[in-house]
């Protein structure tokens, strides 16, 4: 391209002279030069070039190319003086640059612009240190939101105060409006923290001291904020003080909790629970509020001797549901006892654990729901004798029309085989129940039927209760499962029909007692006990529960009775209500449970035994009583095992020293001239690696200590095969 004058020849070898990226553009003929610097610039040949104004629509993305026309229109316009942008460009090799141009016309034709020249300016390394600088303002603007927080500085030199802008969201005031002052700010503080905030900014400008001051503020609109200000003084590199820096943060929602949760630590306080407060981290919290933190029991872990894996289990369990509650847990085989609560604030993310030791009062429940148990024990032992001679009636009979069959020679005597065999069952039965009212109670939580538990057990309330007294079931067609301690059930209702059988007594000598149940919203299950009896007072209702509180006679109960079912249905999430009346005439007592309706029957599983695994083992018996120890022989080895059988200790001695090795030890736990531990260790000193069971006709023996599985007398041969197989 001809230069247009010597002038602006003159202009162009000045620009390439410096180095510097231009074009030219001739607005008549409609075309570019570009100059070698520029082409350079773009990624080409360092070589001056001439083409359309299209030759930019490859290097730019057409957002900017419209607003650089657009300000183009506006400079001919003359609504500005010149064209002054930047953006970006892709050069030849698709790198990205940023640039800077500025253009300007320089030359008319009568009224009409007819010359234009722009420079163009590499920025690109300042363009991405002041992206840099831009993120790390929105990082330090986040940081300060993310937490409550922003910084002051005031100028010892100057007395200028300047904020960061979170300080002016904190004090509710708009930044282009407020411009803040030392006596601007001193006066949002509240009148009892105005006088502390001046004392300490006077003392860090004429002594240069630091400081901390916790204080109230209150906003143009009323609401009050809680700060924790921290300030130091700021030196130049000679050491020099220049200002006082500091920090505001916004502890309201943290002091609202601490307030919080000091209130619930005065509560517990006064009546000596520990209470610990525990963030997500496991970091002990607000420890100064909690009733022991003057001593070691301020340790969670010292106080309640569970694991890592138990404390990470309760952790969980109280995110997912927000508070979970457990009494009488033990982590160490109830040598203590803990009621424990677990409540985990999610917006603070603290957990508040309360634990209170109550061996003391677990202990002595338990002996009272014993003593109750032998009590009742007491009170129904004639009518359970009663059944029991009865059976024994029956197995005596068929054992004489046995014999009577046998010695005429009869072959046909199978009918009589099976009503001992029914007898003994019965006998079994009852036995069961007895050592139900009379071993210390299970806490096994079970999944069961209710409704089918009290159906099985009908025979068992029918025999407690006089032949005065009409128990019936009214029950409606449902099925359903709840979670509960299975015996504690039944012992729960027996205790409620046998008071209903007193009330009764105290009014008539006859009358009737009625169980029914049905299902209520929300998956409650209703269980009801109403009576024909006296009934209960309206001011007694409030009392019923207590513990050794009764209206009976002196010889007709303790009291302990209704406390102990109160307290079991409390501590397995159900409840227990009481009316003075009801349509029989006496009281009504309804137990309500949690459950889980189903469309059939339950059936809990069963274990299926694999016989086949008795197989060629080699198996010991020791038991004196004959008869028993022949049967489990006889039966073992009809199912492949190859049996040995020892009535007493001598023969015990015989065997060992004769026989190679046993699979598996059956020992009766009880003999007349040594005890089944004694025995095991004789066995085991020669067999280290068999395989122990027991047997046991005494049903209050319960050794904790015992670790072998026992199974109780008398048995039938498949509960034997199971007991050995399972």
């Amino acid at each position: 391209m001809k230069p247009r004058s010597l002038s602006f020849s003159h202009t162009h070898k000045i620009l390439e002279g410096l180095g510097e990226a231009y074009w030219e553009w001739d607005l008549e003929q409609d075309t570019v030069f570009y100059s070698a610097q520029l082409m350079r610039l773009l990624g080409y040949k360092s070589k001056a070039y001439k083409d359309s104004r299209e030759f930019w629509s490859k290097h730019l993305v057409q957002k900017d190319l419209n607003e650089i026309y657009y300000q183009i229109q506006r400079h001919l316009k003359g609504e500005i003086d010149n064209v002054d942008l930047s953006y970006s460009l892709t050069t030849k090799e698709e790198k990205i640059i940023w640039v800077r141009s500025v253009a300007k016309v320089i030359e008319y034709k009568g009224n009409r612009a007819s010359l234009m020249l722009g420079s163009v300016k590499n920025i690109t390394d300042s363009k991405k240190m002041h992206t840099q600088l831009k993120k790390q303002h929105d990082w330090l603007t986040l940081t300060e939101k993310v937490s409550h927080s922003g910084y002051w500085r005031y100028d010892l030199k100057d007395k200028s105060l300047t904020w960061s802008p979170e300080l002016y969201r904190m004090y509710g005031v708009d930044e282009a409006l407020f411009t803040p002052t030392l006596d601007r700010v001193t006066s949002l503080f509240i009148d009892k923290d105005r006088f502390l905030f001046t004392n300490k900014i006077k003392q860090a400008i004429n002594e240069l001291k630091p400081f901390y001051l916790k204080s109230c503020i209150k906003k143009l609109n009323g609401d009050k904020v809680k700060l924790e200000i921290i300030a130091e003084i700021e030196h130049d590199s000679e050491g020099k003080e220049q200002a006082i820096f500091g920090v505001m943060k916004d502890i309201t929602r943290q002091e609202d909790i601490f307030e919080k949760l000091k209130l619930l630590a005065m509560v517990n306080l006064t009546i000596k629970v520990p209470i610990f407060f525990i963030d997500d981290n496991d970091n002990v919290v607000y420890q100064d509020i909690s009733p022991h933190h003057d001593n070691a029991s301020s340790v969670l872990f010292n106080y309640i001797n569970f694991s890592i894996t138990e404390y990470i289990a309760y952790k969980k369990k109280a995110m997912e549901k927000g508070q979970i509650k457990h009494t009488n847990v033990s982590f160490d085989k109830y040598n203590s006892v803990f009621d424990l609560s677990v409540t985990y604030e999610a917006e603070e993310g603290i957990y508040i654990w309360i634990v209170e030791n109550v061996t003391d009062k677990f202990r002595q429940e338990q002996q009272q729901i014993i003593s109750n148990r032998l009590a009742l024990l007491g009170n129904t032992f004639g009518n359970v004798s009663h059944d029991i001679n009865n059976v024994l009636g029956v197995a005596l009979g068929a054992i004489e029309m046995l014999e009577l069959k046998f010695s005429r020679g009869e072959k046909d005597i199978s009918t009589y085989i099976e009503r001992v065999k029914n007898a003994i069952d019965k006998g079994k039965s009852v036995t069961e129940r007895l050592l139900a009212f009379t071993r210390k109670p299970t806490i096994k939580v079970v999944n069961f039927d209710p409704i089918q538990e009290i159906k099985d057990n009908q025979y068992l309330f029918k025999q407690l209760l006089l032949s005065t007294i009409n128990i019936n079931f009214d029950f409606s067609p449902i099925h359903c499962i709840i979670n509960f301690p299975q015996g504690e059930f039944i012992n729960i209702l027996l205790n409620l029909v046998l008071n209903a059988q007193d009330a009764i007594q105290e009014k008539s000598l006859s009358g009737k007692i009625n169980i029914s149940v049905n299902l209520a919203q929300n998956n409650r299950l209703e269980i009801h006990v109403k009576d024909s009896g006296i009934g209960i007072l309206k001011e007694n209702l409030t009392k019923i529960f207590d513990p050794f509180y009764s209206s009976k006679s002196v010889n007709k109960g303790n009291g302990i009775g209704l406390a102990n079912v109160y307290n079991t249905m409390y501590k397995h999430n159900g409840q227990i209500q009481v009316e003075g009346t009801s349509e029989l005439g006496g009281a009504h007592f309804t137990l309500i449970l949690k459950c889980k309706e189903l469309e059939q029957r339950f059936v809990s599983a069963q274990h299926i035994g694999d016989y086949s695994k008795l197989i060629g083992k080699r198996i010991l018996v020791l038991d004196d009583e004959i008869s028993i120890a022949e049967f489990v022989v006889l039966f073992l080895e009809s199912k492949g095992a190859h049996v040995v059988m020892a009535n007493t200790k001598a023969e015990l001695i015989d065997v060992l020293d004769s026989e190679a090795y046993f699979d598996i030890f059956i020992t009766d736990m009880i003999l007349p001239d040594l005890t089944g531990r004694e025995a095991v260790n004789m066995v085991k000193t020669k067999f280290s690696k068999v395989k122990v069971y027991s047997i046991s006709g005494y049903i209050a023996i319960e050794d904790r200590s015992w670790e072998y599985p026992v199974l109780r007398k008398p048995f039938n041969s498949k509960e034997l095969a199971d007991f050995l197989v399972k």
